[in-house]
């Protein structure tokens, strides 16, 4: 009993696997077999046009209004003449004297560290990756 049974389930099985490779073959043999129709190529690129577009505008709507994006060359040209400013401040800062005999001296002196405060703030914000200016 327990043979026939057995017998039966190999029979199903052989069957089945002759129904699925009945069924490759004709699939293989049909002439557009594997090839995406041209209208769902059309429609994912539409939709990643769709990404794109809506990317950029997601990156546009970052920039504040009247202002642009600074080109990190401009940006790197502009940090270094900063430093170079910086030093020549503190320069001028170190050359005078330490007790102010005169008002011209300690205007002077307070004229250099309030450009001295500028340029450190300017740094700042020119050391920064991404710099939005003015147009």
């Amino acid at each position: 009993m327990h043979r026939v049974i057995w017998d039966n389930s190999i029979a199903i099985r052989k069957a089945k696997m002759e129904e699925e490779q009945r069924i490759k073959e004709n699939l293989q043999t049909h002439k557009n077999y594997g090839k995406v129709p041209k209208y769902i190529d059309k429609y994912n690129q539409q939709r990643e046009d769709a990404e794109i577009r809506q990317m950029i505008e997601e990156e546009k709507a970052k920039i504040p209004p009247g202002t642009r994006l600074m080109p990190e060359e401009e940006r790197q040209d502009t940090l270094n003449d900063l430093i170079s400013s910086k030093k020549e401040i503190n320069t001028a800062l170190e050359k005078l004297p330490i007790k102010s005999k005169t008002l011209a001296m300690e205007k002077h002196k307070k004229e250099l560290e309030s450009k001295l405060a500028r340029v450190e703030r300017a740094i700042e914000t020119f050391s920064k990756k991404i710099v939005y200016v003015a147009y």
